[in-house]
């Protein structure tokens, strides 16, 4: 195990109030099983005269077991129950949260809007809106964006989720109903720009996010105009993509290839 994978999992067990020592304490046993608190210590890091504390504190918690004496031997809780504990720790826990805030709160519906930065913040918010969907996802996606959230709209296409979307990438099989936007000159103009994400879900979640080489930010509401606004500009690129799939050559010849000449003037206004 390297050390930037030790220190992921020591401070996620942090979060379930586990002492680094205690952490590292586990995660030895896990690759060592039934061991003396000397090896402990010695496999561990873990100093001498901090081990007997730190492996009774494991042992009172049943995170781990103690066997045999002269010496007290030790055995980890199996991972799969370690995990399952907490797990159900925390959805108990959520649980009674939930149930004791809506006691408190009013319950009145106020239209955020919540601002994310970075690409992770974004992923993560939008892996959550295409989970929570249970009928429709409309979404204008990019293929680098696609190859980070593909899973999740497989996933929800399979549950029965209908599934509306604007693919900026080469053909490939895709879930749902798929209206492919052309790309020539457009990578020209995202790389001044940035790319878009959009994604409508059930009316009700909304997120548009902006990926750029000086950085990446979202926003994500569930306030109705900006929804509509969402709406209106899928709309209106999915109306691009038929008429340009019918009438492509009296389109270039007219305004160039992937309507170049007219994005040009539009810059020219808005820009």
């Amino acid at each position: 195990m390297t050390a930037k994978n030790e220190k992921l999992i020591i401070d996620k067990m942090a979060e379930f109030s586990f002492t680094k020592y205690e952490a590292k304490a586990y995660i030895s046993l896990l690759e060592n099983e039934d061991i003396s608190a000397y090896e402990i210590s010695k496999k561990s890091g873990v100093p001498q005269s901090k081990i007997y504390e730190t492996v009774n504190n494991l042992v009172e918690e049943g995170i781990i077991i103690a066997q045999g004496e002269n010496p007290v031997r030790y055995s980890p809780l199996p991972l799969q129950e370690f995990i399952q504990r907490y797990r159900s720790k925390m959805e108990k826990s959520l649980n009674t949260l939930e149930k004791e805030l809506k006691k408190i709160s009013r319950g009145t519906d106020i239209d955020y809007m919540w601002h994310f930065d970075g690409f992770d913040s974004c992923l993560e918010k939008v892996r959550d809106i295409i989970d929570q969907a249970e009928e429709k996802l409309v979404l204008e996606i990019w293929e680098q964006e696609y190859q980070e959230l593909g899973s999740e709209l497989e996933a929800a296409s399979g549950k029965g989720v209908k599934i509306i979307m604007i693919y900026y990438g080469e053909e490939r099989e895709l879930p749902g109903r798929v209206y492919y936007h052309q790309l020539e000159r457009l990578q020209e103009y995202t790389s001044r720009q940035g790319r878009w994400l959009t994604v409508l879900a059930d009316k009700n979640n909304c997120f548009f996010g902006s990926f750029s080489a000086d950085g990446t930010e979202g926003i994500w509401s569930q306030n109705q105009a900006f929804m509509l606004m969402a709406e209106s500009f899928i709309s209106h690129d999915i109306y691009i993509a038929e008429i340009y799939d019918k009438f492509s050559r009296d389109l270039d010849r007219e305004f160039g290839p992937n309507l170049a000449r007219l994005r040009a003037k539009i810059e020219d206004y808005l820009l």
